[in-house]
């Protein structure tokens, strides 16, 4: 019989249009009343047209208290399997829609065989649509199994009428995504002190905006400083359009359209994913960026005309276009569900609500606009308790600012000074310098992101920071001089890792395209944002950066002038990166760490990118394509640099699978090497790093390399290549250029000891130690993103180590953009000396400046070193002697986020297993101060006081020691003692 019965039921299910699916059933509600689901004796379903969130229909449902609603049938749920490539988990979700607020809660249950398995609460107390999604082994109540076979829906206490769409009775989600709302507040609790806590905490900020916020006494400098930022934000957003009747009789029946629409973030979208072609067609979505441009466009249009008749009817508009969207669930206390990464879709939203902000304040939806505001925007985070405030999340500077700004100023006079000052105290002090790898400003100038120095993420910063800067300038609400500073030398240093927008391919994260550019507008708006004035060093950088620029010409008035191109050498050991700059070229190095992940891939980003960090080496002029990279057809093994095993695109291709539930599907691999980094002294600089591959893919792949960088010449070395690969050869790549529009006949040469190649981007290479393969062919390749195939015209150099090799080397010189006379001359003579190349020390001396530099892989003494005796810590040393003495910087290039080893890390054999960034205990700790010892050869006294050195004369020896964190450059100047 029970048999029979089960047989029965599967029979019902699949006899619906609602498909069932390996994962739970779709109810819809568009072919009639499903047979298996039943009200209670005193409810009253039906389906009805009368309001819907797909297709056209829903189920009505009339209920007395208590009664119920029954659905029959397997709810789909499956035990979540670790170790596989999905991560997300099983949840419910459902709509409702209420026509009246009800005290109360709905209890929903699932059961099997009669038995209550699992449940959970939904408050009833809204107007409107609400969805839910509600994880099953986190979320509910009780303890969810296979094969649970009836859900039941237990009305609230008070008689009512409800409507229901979408069901979804097992979906996966990924579990960071869940949205807490008025609706479910029990929802993905940890969500609120998660990474992702500035997306998913809104119920968390918006309870606390409403404990901590009051009324403030106004100040006339505060009552016009409000005024100054409300005047500039409308100045910056507002647009003349072109109005008169027949386009705001087009923009009424726009809206009739729109009402036939569910209105959604695009976040909405990862619950359709199994879904039949058949039930995606009834999912009738409109994207809330796309609604939130089309009200703007209402706002540019109320502000563009002065007839007031056509004002009066934009408003109208406008008003009925609001009411609509507090309907469809975009309200204060909902969470749609999800609202991860909403930010990027609702800009358009609060500049139209901000630039409607009169006619808003005397309707009848100026507190239901306000508050749902303040709850999209998070402005309660501004409250967050200073001891929990760890840096600053670029997304929130990127997205939530100019909602919370909008917020703000929709406020009474004495709140909005309130929630200014605290706005003020809240970025003064996230944008402290963060510590460890946690997001936010860095002392080196990085913007940290995804735990690393992360350009892209740093630009739409910048772009969602600066702006409001800008407005808050020259008010008493502007940044103090510590906070302004802080952001302006990130921002400067953006066009210092670029040339002239495009930042080096090595730091482009996941998109190693040649797309991505450094906006001049953050130099603008920041220059504009200090408490008085304009500042010169932004304003100048801006004017160079785009001379003929929107403003360019008001700057130039005020006196500025375009500045020179930034020449010097710069190190940012945050990122395991060095910078050269001469002329208009900019060389860069980059490496990774034990501490700094060496690559980020997704699975459908950047899927060939394992090698990007091993030491590239990248010299850019004008942009990335102009200075040979095109992606089509490059090969992912050959970054210009690296020593790379040269594997085929289908063994390089990364193999990600699941880690844990903190991230996503990514690949974040790090090193178990603390030495990786560079130096920098009298406008030279050096880089060298311990290469070592994580053991996910070949762990015995290491080797010991170094760049030295004397003007505009490059000394590159490397030893200890070795790695037990015997079907793929080792490479050291010098360059790879693609060929665009360059005559080009298939060609391959071998380069050997004392021979010189000049590339196509006129940069010429000499070679010392290794035998190089020159090739121009059409090379084959494929899309980072798709794996489809690519090709390109490319010339190609590497040295080739061989298979399996063991205690491999290199060096070659490269003279960087040289003239014909300098060419010459390099050719005769490269200009340097390499005083030592092996297992402990790379060490380069420069004929011209007499500079040296020491890569000091081990502690220990030096053989007949002219100034170095020894060290007793790994490190990297500068050396540039003048007539009184010696100019020297020293790195010790461990972050030292922790000592000893993090066992966590390493599988049963010892070996590193794939770990993720965002779970290691570490990634949030400041750097360890440490002292090292550097003997000298010789007698000296310090030039002059120098907080993190001290010295010490003992015979003829000089006893340095030095205090560093965070792997930041100490330089100082020591004088002879005769």
């Amino acid at each position: 019989m029970k048999k029979i019965s089960m047989f029965k039921k599967i029979f019902l299910l699949l006899s619906l249009v609602n498909t069932v699916y390996s994962y739970g059933a779709v109810y819809q509600f568009e072919d009639g009343m499903p047979s298996n689901i039943k009200g209670g004796k005193s409810s009253k379903i039906e389906i009805t047209e009368e309001k819907y969130k797909d297709g056209k229909h829903s189920l009505k449902w009339n209920f007395k208290g208590k009664d119920t609603l029954i659905i029959s049938g397997d709810t789909g749920y499956k035990e979540f399997k670790k170790g596989g490539q999905e991560k997300a988990k099983a949840s419910y979700t459902m709509w409702v829609y209420n026509k009246k607020p009800i005290k109360d809660k709905m209890l929903i249950e699932f059961k099997k065989d009669g038995k209550v398995k699992t449940s959970f609460n939904v408050n009833m107390n809204f107007e409107g649509w609400r969805t839910m999604w509600v994880q099953y082994d986190r979320d509910m109540t009780g303890t969810p199994v296979e094969g649970m076979d009836e859900i039941v829906l237990h009305a609230p206490n008070k008689d009512g009428e409800i409507l229901i769409d979408q069901i979804l009775t097992s979906v996966l989600i990924d579990p960071r995504h869940n949205a807490r709302d008025e609706q479910v507040d029990f929802v993905n609790i940890e969500a609120d002190t998660s990474t992702n806590a500035h997306w998913m905490a809104l119920y968390k900020n918006y309870n606390t905006l409403e404990e901590k916020s009051s009324k403030k006494k106004v100040s006339k400098e505060e009552r016009a400083g409000l005024l100054s930022i409300e005047k500039r934000f409308r100045e910056d957003s507002l647009k003349n359009v072109k109005v008169n009747s027949k386009i705001i009789k087009e923009n009424r029946e726009i809206l009739e359209k729109y009402k036939t629409k569910t209105i959604s973030s695009p976040q909405t979208v990862v619950i359709y994913k199994k879904l039949t072609d058949k039930e995606k067609s009834r999912i009738n979505e409109m994207d809330i960026l796309e609604y939130g441009k089309w009200l703007r466009e209402l706002s540019y249009m109320y502000n563009s005309t002065n007839n007031q008749e056509e004002k009066v009817e934009i408003f109208k508009i406008f008003e009925e276009g609001m009411k609509y969207l507090f309907d469809q669930g975009w309200a204060k206390g909902s969470g749609q569900g999800t609202i991860h990464h909403l930010g990027y879709q609702v800009r358009e939203l609060y500049d139209a609500i901000l630039l409607m902000k009169e006619p808003i304040m005397k309707s009848s939806i100026y507190n239901e606009t306000k508050e749902m505001v303040k709850w999209y925007s998070a402005l309660g985070i501004v409250y967050t308790p200073e001891k929990e405030i760890r840096g600053v999340n670029a997304d929130v500077l990127n997205t939530m600012l100019p909602g919370m700004i909008t917020a703000i100023l929709l406020d009474e006079e004495g709140r909005a000074v309130q929630e200014l000052r605290q706005l003020n105290k809240y970025l003064a002090t996230s944008i402290n310098y963060s510590p460890g790898l946690l997001g936010g400003f860095k002392e080196d100038g990085s913007m940290f992101h995804h735990m690393q120095n992360y350009p892209a993420y740093a630009k739409g910063a910048y772009q969602g920071l600066t702006p409001i800067i800008y407005y808050l300038g020259n008010t008493p609400f502007a940044f103090d001089e510590r906070t302004y500073n802080t952001v302006k030398k990130s921002i400067l240093m953006t066009r210092i890792y670029s040339n002239k927008y495009h930042y080096l391919l090595t730091l482009t994260g996941r998109h190693p395209q040649n797309t991505f550019k450094i906006s001049d507008e953050v130099f603008r708006y920041a220059a504009y944002g200090k408490e008085t004035g304009v500042d010169k060093e932004l304003a100048e950088a801006y004017l160079r950066l785009n001379e003929k620029g929107k403003y360019a010409d008001e700057l130039k008035k005020l006196g500025f002038k375009p500045e020179k191109s930034p020449n010097g050498s710069w190190t940012m050991n945050m990122g395991s990166l060095q910078l050269q700059r001469r002329n208009e070229w900019l060389a860069g190095v980059k490496g990774f760490s034990r501490y700094l992940v060496g690559n980020e891939i997704y699975i459908k980003n950047n899927l060939y990118g394992r090698y990007m960090s091993y030491g590239a080496f990248q010299i850019v002029e004008t942009s990335l394509k102009d200075s040979g990279f095109e992606h089509e057809g490059w090969s992912w093994s050959h970054y210009p640099g690296t020593t790379a095993i040269n594997l085929p695109d289908e063994k390089l291709k990364s193999l990600i699978t699941q880690i844990d539930t903190q991230s996503g599907i990514e690949e974040m691999l790090i090193s178990d090497e603390t030495y990786s980094g560079g130096n920098s002294l009298n406008n030279n600089g050096m880089f060298a790093m311990k290469l070592h591959e994580n053991d996910k893919y070949n762990g015995s792949h290491r080797a010991r390399k170094s760049v030295f960088f004397f003007d505009n010449r490059a000394i590159l070395l490397g030893t200890n290549i070795e790695n037990d690969d015997k079907e793929h050869e080792t490479h050291t790549t010098l360059f790879q250029n693609a060929l665009i529009n360059k005559k080009m006949t298939p060609t391959e040469k071998t380069f050997g000891k004392n021979d010189f190649i000049l590339d196509s981007q006129k940069n010429l290479y000499k070679i010392v130690d290794g035998n190089v393969v020159y090739r121009k062919s059409l090379q084959k390749s494929h899309d980072e993103r798709n794996s489809k195939p690519t090709q390109n015209n490319y010339e190609l150099a590497y040295i080739n180590h061989g298979k399996n090799p063991e205690n491999k080397t290199y060096e070659y010189s490269i003279l960087i953009k040289g003239t014909n006379s300098e060419q010459e001359k390099f050719k005769k003579d490269a200009g340097y000396k390499v005083l030592q190349k092996d297992y402990k020390a790379h060490i380069v001396e420069d004929k011209v400046s007499n500079m040296r530099g020491y890569a000091l892989f081990e502690s220990g003494e030096l053989k007949d070193d002219k100034y170095v005796k020894s060290v007793d810590t790994p490190s990297m040393i500068l050396t540039a002697p003048n007539k009184n003495g010696l100019k020297l910087s020293f790195v010790d290039p461990d972050l030292r986020l922790y000592e000893g080893i993090d066992i966590t890390q390493y599988g049963k054999n010892g070996k590193m297993i794939p770990v993720n960034i965002y779970s290691r205990k570490w990634n949030g700790n400041d750097s360890i101060p440490h002292t090292s010892t550097v003997v000298l050869n010789g007698k000296y006294n310090l030039a002059k006081e120098n907080k993190n050195v001290s010295v010490q004369v003992r015979g003829n020896e000089t006893i340095i020691k030095v205090t560093t964190r965070y792997a930041m450059p100490v330089d100082f100047e020591l004088v002879n003692i005769k």
